[in-house]
C-alpha cells in the first residue's frame, strides 16, 4: 500500500479481490482521532468517466474522513489500475445511450460487494458502516449484501435510467439527495419512486450544479456526515 499524508486526512493506494481480479481503490482516514464510521463509496458508470477521481467521489471521500469516517472509493472492474477487460465504449456506446445499461453491470455490483468485504478488513470490527452511491453508483447499493441497519446515501439517482425498483423494499434508512435539473434523472419519477420507500427515508433537494455538484463537494460532505451520525448515533461502534 502506498501511504500519502495529509494535514487532516491519510490517503492510502489499496487493491482488494473481487472474484479472480484484483480492484485498485483509495482507502481515506481522519490523519488524528478516532475512526468511528466507514463506508463504501459506489461510483459513477464507467461508460461515462466513471472512476475514483471523479471530483465528487473525491471530494465526499476526503471530507468524510475529516469528520472521522473512513472511506473507500475504488475503480470498477476494467477501469484504471483495476484488473479485467476495459469498458467497450466504442462498441456499445449507443447501446448504452439507448438503454442506460451494459453487460458489465453485473459484474460492477459484484465489485462493490468486493469493496464492503475490503472496507470491513481495513476498519475491523465494532464499526458503524453505510454505502454511498454517486449517479449509476447509487443503483448497486441495493444488491452490495448490506446490513439491514446500515444507512444509504443516494446522490443523484438515476431513476429512469436504471432499475430501483428493488429499493421499495429494502429496509436501510436511506437518505436520497436530488439536485434540481439534473439531466440523469427526471424529476417526477424520483418524486414517485421517493414516496414508495418503505425504509425510513429522507430527501433532499435544491441546487447542487445539476448532476455534477462541481465546488458542491465540501457542503454535500458536511449533509451526508450529519445522516450518518444521526443514523450511527447509541450504536454499539461510536
Amino acid at each position: 500500500m502506498t501511504l500519502v499524508g495529509a494535514d487532516t486526512e491519510v490517503v492510502e493506494t489499496v487493491r482488494f479481490p473481487s472474484g479472480p481480479l484484483a480492484l485498485e481503490g483509495r482507502f481515506c482516514y481522519p490523519g488524528a482521532g478516532a475512526v468511528y464510521g466507514a463506508v463504501a463509496l459506489a461510483g459513477p458508470h464507467p461508460m461515462l468517466g466513471g472512476d475514483m477521481d471523479n471530483n465528487l467521489v473525491r471530494g465526499l471521500s476526503a471530507g468524510l474522513a475529516r469528520r472521522g469516517v473512513a472511506t473507500l472509493c475504488f475503480n470498477y472492474r476494467g477501469v484504471g489500475a483495476s484488473e479485467g477487460p476495459p469498458a467497450d465504449v466504442v462498441g456499445t456506446l449507443v447501446e448504452f445511450w439507448a438503454t442506460s445499461r451494459t453487460a458489465e453491470e453485473a459484474g460492477y455490483a459484484d465489485d462493490l460487494r468486493a469493496a464492503t468485504v475490503a472496507l470491513a478488513r481495513f476498519v475491523g470490527t465494532g464499526r458503524c458502516v453505510g454505502l454511498v452511491g454517486y449517479s449509476f453508483g447509487c443503483s448497486l447499493l441495493h444488491a452490495a449484501g448490506a446490513d439491514p441497519d446500515w444507512p444509504l446515501v443516494l446522490v443523484a439517482p438515476t431513476v429512469g435510467r436504471h432499475d430501483y425498483a428493488a429499493f421499495e423494499t429494502v429496509p436501510n434508512p436511506m437518505l436520497v439527495i436530488a439536485p434540481d435539473g439534473d439531466f440523469a434523472a427526471e424529476a417526477d419519477r424520483v418524486t414517485d419512486w421517493y414516496a414508495a420507500l418503505r425504509a425510513p427515508k429522507r430527501l433532499v433537494r435544491g441546487e447542487w450544479d445539476a448532476h455534477f455538484f462541481r465546488g458542491q463537494e465540501e457542503r454535500l460532505a458536511e449533509r451526508v456526515f450529519e445522516f450518518l451520525r444521526e443514523r450511527w448515533e447509541g450504536g454499539s461502534c461510536l
